[in-house]
């Protein structure tokens, strides 16, 4: 006992707790500071933030002391390995800034890409920051002035000192994670953030800590997780109020839905277990039923724009007449959110696939294809957009993008979701390049189709892409119209906002022109929605526009998508909450296409089905509730005391679930390349008529 006591108090044990104290308090100051920043309180932040540091400061402890006791290199590499720390919160908090949310690892792979073009965007946000970065560099600066000072001299290690940090670090780290259930084993709890394979950036990041959240996605993204599978649970429709006893209806009901598919046949032709999963959830989904909508649009031509940053705040009757008449003419949808706070392939991957892209933590190839869509160049994609027009009505479907191809990977994805493309300095080319001009690339690309006879064309637009201050070419270009419309006490980013979509507004109004001039316009149906919230407009640019705080888990997701056509005599109002997986679906519905229903995770916005309008980090909103997901907080939209208590709670987890499942099942059909899995074991079953006359056949040959 003495010399265990003697060993404690010696002298280099004091100075390896000293060096692990200092190094635990400047990761909790960090935390600290970026969680603040993120939430502009210190509420929400649990033990499990705090205890995750512990093992992470034995590493730090692990990669130091390399040189003799008092040695000031010691010191020097310590400064080294704490500034590489700091750069890691540093850039989580300038990616915050830039782009609403943190920065995932499976998104390093775009760094480069995302440096090279947003470079000169980059440059302003550290400009406009320079107070809070020499506060997050403060713990360097007080190192380096206590080692030229002779205060500070980091203690030697010995190789087994620094096994040992390593092994208590990986000890301490295991004891944390078994220790998680005891706060619940819920979804939005730590235990869920730690294990769930669906579960976002920020999300896990609030429940786990920083730096400690990252460490997981790391693993997530190297190794993978074998958490493919157990989400998909049966999905049932649910309602509320008590069920009714309807009259059976007298016309035949029909779906949209692939008769030859059985998943229940399909299943036993693979012994993969996320295939399995995938048919045995698919066979007890409902397909949606055709209705009054179904074929309202066949034949007619589609114009399908994805419009970067674009929101209902871009829509004014005075400063953006045509985009205010597009989205208040045709079918108008009073409950649409847009699903996604950032990164445009998401939206885009969405709006294109009517599926979900993985937004967590994704086990992925490293590089410029980084992200679902890009992922999906070598997967089948019969079901997005292009493929599946041009297999149902013998086209050839259109894309057009005003910047490079190669950026995200789009000449790539984009062909193989059944486009041919134009892009910058690749068919067309702009007299600005970051950002480039809609109307420019609109004046360039309508001339292909205008004179088909059927045409569906996507766009994928870029004016709208901040940051909004002068310093953006289209901002400037436009600066001084917006300025002359607006109250002089608008916010530099609202009217930078504005600004960059009048582009936009110039880009429609011309198209609308042409297509009318040929006769065109009637039977054309134009579909525009944002990928994105426009995370580059502030707070204060948000309540310039409209006038109320932004709240974040809701309102600022709540925005426009156009659904017009000139030719219908009256409008279509939908209250439906839905999203963006819904669109596609929607107009497969409205042009009479053949699909399988069941295969996307949005809905027809006619059809029956639980309609939810659901948010890249599955909180969502339904006609009933709002769901928080990342804090369990439920919001009635109905007067509770009026149902009971019991229907109330079934309806909500089954909302919870259905959403979730969705996001699972989306997740796992682009990874598992499931579409090609059914095309390749799906043979066309004989029609009756055929059944006949193999019949009347038979009997001849007797």
């Amino acid at each position: 006992m003495e010399a265990l006591l003697k060993l404690v108090k010696s002298e280099k044990i004091e100075k390896t707790l000293k060096d692990l104290l200092g190094h635990f308090l400047v990761l909790l100051y960090w935390e600290l500071l970026l969680y603040y920043q993120l939430h502009s309180s210190f509420k929400g932040f649990t033990i499990w933030n705090f205890l995750f540091l512990i093992p992470v400061a034995f590493m730090l402890n692990a990669l130091n002391g390399w040189f003799a006791r008092k040695n000031k290199l010691n010191s020097f590499i310590s400064i080294i390995v704490l500034f590489a720390v700091s750069l890691f919160y540093l850039t989580d908090y300038m990616y915050y800034k830039t782009f609403g949310s943190l920065f995932s690892a499976s998104m390093m792979g775009v760094g480069k890409s995302a440096v090279s073009n947003f470079g000169w965007s980059l440059v302003a946000t550290i400009k406009e920051n320079i107070g809070m970065i020499i506060i997050f560099e403060l713990p360097i600066i007080l190192e380096l002035v206590l080692t030229f000072s002779n205060h500070l001299a980091m203690e030697h290690y010995r190789l087994t000192d620094r096994l040992s940090n390593v092994l208590v670090a990986f000890a301490m780290w295991s004891l944390i994670v078994f220790a998680l259930p005891l706060s619940g084993t819920a979804d939005h709890t730590a235990y869920g953030a730690y294990h769930s394979r669906y579960i976002d950036t920020d999300t896990a990041s609030n429940k786990l800590g920083i730096i400690s959240n990252f460490l997981v996605e790391l693993r997530y993204t190297f190794f993978g997780t074998s958490d493919t599978t157990m989400v998909l649970q049966a999905e049932t429709e649910t309602k509320i109020e008590e069920e009714t006893v309807e009259e059976e209806k007298s016309e035949v009901v029909s779906y949209n839905v692939n008769e030859n598919i059985d998943f229940n046949e399909l299943k036993e032709l693979t012994d993969d277990p996320t295939i399995v999963a995938l048919c045995e959830y698919l066979s007890n989904v409902s397909p949606s039923e055709k209705n009054e909508y179904t074929g309202l649009f066949e034949g007619y031509n589609l114009i399908y724009i994805c419009a970067e940053s674009f929101s209902s705040m871009a829509i004014d009757p005075e400063i953006t007449p045509t985009l205010y008449k597009l989205a208040n003419n045709g079918i108008v949808l009073n409950n649409y959110y847009n699903s996604f706070k950032n990164v445009t392939t998401n939206g885009e991957y969405a709006f294109l696939t009517g599926l979900w892209p993985d937004v967590a933590r994704q086990n992925t190839n490293m590089g410029n294809l980084t992200g679902t869509m890009g992922q999906s160049i070598n997967k089948d994609m019969s079901l997005a957009l292009g493929n599946m027009f041009n297999e149902a009505e013998g086209l050839q479907s259109r894309a057009y993008h005003n910047y490079l191809g190669a950026y995200y990977g789009r000449n790539e994805t984009l062909p193989n979701m059944g486009f041919t493309c134009k892009f910058m300095n690749d068919g067309m080319t702009f007299t600005t390049s970051w950002p480039s001009s809609d109307l420019e690339m609109m004046e360039q690309s309508i001339d292909d189709y205008i004179n088909d006879d059927r045409f569906i064309t996507y766009y994928m637009t870029f004016s709208g892409h901040g940051n909004y201050t002068s310093d953006n070419v289209m901002v400037y270009r436009n600066l001084n119209t917006i300025t002359s419309m607006v109250d002089s006490s608008y916010a530099i980013s609202a009217t930078g906002y504005l600004s960059a979509n009048y582009e936009l507004e110039k880009a429609m109004t011309y198209l609308l022109e042409r297509l009318e001039e040929a006769g065109k316009l009637e039977n054309t149906v134009i579909v525009l929605t944002g990928d994105h919230y426009p995370y580059y407009l502030t707070d204060a640019g948000y309540k310039s526009i409209t006038g109320e705080d932004i709240d974040n888990d809701f309102g600022s997701f709540k925005s426009t998508c156009i659904i017009y056509n000139a030719g219908l005599e009256e409008n279509i109002v939908v209250d439906t909450p839905c999203c963006n997986v819904d669109i596609l679906p929607t107009v497969l519905n409205l042009f009479n296409i053949s699909y399988d229903s069941r295969l996307y995770a949005g809905t027809d916005i006619f059809g029956n089905g639980n309609h939810i309008a659901q948010f890249y980090n599955k909180s969502f909103v339904t006609d009933y509730v709002k769901y928080n997901f990342a804090t369990g907080e439920t919001i009635w939209l109905i007067d509770t005391d009026e149902y009971d208590e019991d229907r109330l709670n079934a309806y909500l987890e089954n909302m919870i679930n259905i959403v979730k499942n969705r996001y699972a099942m989306s997740i796992e059909i682009e990874e598992s390349d499931f579409y090609r899995f059914v095309s390749e074991n799906t043979k066309e079953k004989p029609s009756m008529i055929d059944i006949i006359n193999d019949e009347e056949t038979v009997s001849d040959e007797e």
